[in-house]
């Protein structure tokens, strides 16, 4: 007994010594790898439609625009409404006359929209579900999917009025937020197709080809794309259909596909708390887009068409809370942050890697908390009562500040522990996020060091060097409400110092001096469980 215990006391010693040593890094400065192309900056939420024109919703908005911290908004129920854990979602937009004549209400959807144009950002439209004027009356027929998404996976008993009312909508937002705007925006027919009965599968990809025809004849340069699934099962047969298989419109073979969609999520929430345990991690991620990657490679016809994961998050089933789900606290504190930028780092080696490049990446998340007037109770948003940012936002406005070409970094050693996003505008600015984060970790506190050299900078040149941390103790509005008490509403000065923590305060200040090769070596601490965003800009 007294050896093993001798055993187990040197492995501890070698597992602390070897995870407290320095790593070594050195960014290229001049050397660009690619285009920071914000691919990250989206947004959505099942009751996004509601939640938009609410004062916390509008305030959130303004802050994206502010903090240039999104672009991309989606939201289902487009073209239905039902009431949700208490909160409406979706719109009205269908009805029919007492002969049956289609009429159309786009009043609401456009105020939405109009919402997000105003302040730079843009729509994911999704023309979904059947209004129920138009469902079949049929009871034997999927309502969901294995995520516990409710909705009638059936198509339209009018083909007619369906493809008419699509191309009414499309129509109406060229004409009331002008063709080149609407351009720029994405259109999808479902969400979640992946509950479709499998012996219906061709209804699916019928409906598919008759929205592309719906939206493209009203301007055949808007962008059509789908299926938002999340089973490889079922986008394999979408994706055949799409390059080899009948246009269920025109007959040829094939139909118009701009974006292909799919969902991420590190663990089910049906999952939470039951045996065996299981942590999300980001290399649940990447191995996806990889096999992703390897099926999509095998249609040559899909070179140019862009890659979405336009839902995604650490673990689905948004209306659960840590009341009754204790694993759910990375919803509330530093590692949802942690993630996003881990994420957003393996999907550019990716890219670099496999020549595969993520074009759009959507947390699914919005205000729902602020709205409830509610305190981090663990639900997938990115602002909490008061309209605090949580810190998964925090991590967006962080991704914000980074420089629009990335630049190489070259690690000593592969340790997913330690990653950096370096990105710079020629020689007089620098900016980079490295981060400390192994997600199963816990509980963390190791202090480790990472060495890193800086090359191709301006030789013997001053420069001035601003360090933001985000961690337990820094710009951490959730530890921030913890230490306050868990204060809730009306809380006064304590409300305002965590309001105070989300809004990227400088952890250090410093400047130095480029040798006569313009290299510079930073010693950079860095504990487990965070992540520093350093700026470097020349003096004047």
């Amino acid at each position: 007994m007294k050896k093993l215990s001798l055993v187990i006391a040197n492995l501890l010693f070698t597992l602390s010594f070897i995870s407290g040593q320095p790593n070594y890094f050195t960014i290229n400065t001049q050397k660009i790898v690619g285009k920071n192309t914000d691919f990250w900056k989206a947004a959505g939420s099942d009751h996004l439609f509601y939640h938009a024109l609410q004062p916390s919703g509008q305030i959130l908005l303004n802050r994206m625009e502010n903090k240039n911290s999104h672009v991309y908004m989606r939201s289902h129920h487009t073209f239905t409404q039902d009431l949700a854990h208490g909160v409406i979602r979706g719109q009205n937009v269908y009805s029919e006359d007492r002969n049956g004549k289609s009429l159309y209400d786009f009043s609401n959807v456009n105020k939405v929209f109009a919402a997000y144009v105003e302040r730079g950002l843009k729509p994911i439209v999704e023309y979904d579900y059947i209004p129920k004027e138009l469902e079949i009356d049929e009871k034997n027929i999927s309502s969901g999917n294995d995520e516990g998404m409710t909705m009638r996976n059936t198509g339209p008993r009018d083909w007619q009025k369906w493809s008419d009312l699509m191309k009414a909508a499309t129509q109406n937002f060229i004409n009331v937020f002008g063709t080149e705007e609407v351009r720029t925006w994405y259109f999808e027919v479902w969400n979640e197709p992946d509950g479709w009965p499998v012996d219906q599968m061709d209804v699916f990809f019928k409906m598919y080809d008759i929205f592309v025809d719906a939206v493209t004849s009203v301007d055949p340069e808007l962008k059509v794309g789908g299926p938002a699934c999340y089973h490889e099962f079922f986008l394999r047969p979408f994706l055949e259909h799409v390059t080899r298989g009948t246009n269920f419109v025109s007959g040829e073979k094939g139909t118009k596909i701009d974006f292909i969609s799919y969902h991420i999520y590190g663990l089910s929430g049906s999952w939470l708390n039951n045996e065996p345990h299981i942590q999300p991690q980001v290399q649940r991620f990447s191995q996806s887009v990889l096999w992703l990657q390897r099926m999509i490679s095998k249609y040559p016809e899909l070179n140019n068409v862009e890659f979405h994961l336009n839902e995604w998050g650490m673990s689905s089933n948004y209306y659960r809370t840590v009341a009754d789900y204790p694993d759910l606290r990375y919803r509330n504190n530093e590692e949802s942050a942690l993630f996003l930028v881990k994420l957003v780092n393996s999907l550019y080696q990716i890219e670099d890697n496999y020549n595969f490049p993520t074009s759009l990446l959507l947390y699914w998340g919005f205000c729902g908390e602020a709205d409830a007037e509610s305190y981090f109770l663990g639900q997938r948003e990115l602002t909490t009562g008061e309209d605090i940012p949580k810190p998964i936002q925090t991590g967006f406005e962080m991704l914000a500040k980074l420089k629009s070409n990335r630049i190489e970094v070259i690690r000593s050693k592969k340790d997913n522990q330690f990653g950096i996003i370096a990105t710079g505008k020629g020689k007089e600015t620098i900016s980079f996020i490295a981060y400390n984060y192994e997600e199963d970790e816990n509980p963390p506190g190791v202090n480790d060091e990472m060495h890193i050299t800086l090359n191709g900078l301006e030789p013997n040149t001053r420069y001035n060097i601003i360090e933001t941390a985000l961690d337990k103790e820094n710009n951490n509005t959730y530890s921030a409400w913890m230490k306050a008490g868990s204060p809730k509403k009306n809380a006064g000065d304590n409300l305002s110092a965590i309001k105070n923590a989300g809004e990227l305060n400088p952890t250090n200040k410093n400047k130095f001096t480029t040798d006569k090769n313009g290299v510079v070596l930073l010693e950079l601490p860095l504990k487990s469980h965070s992540m520093k965003l350093i700026e470097i800009n020349k003096t004047k």
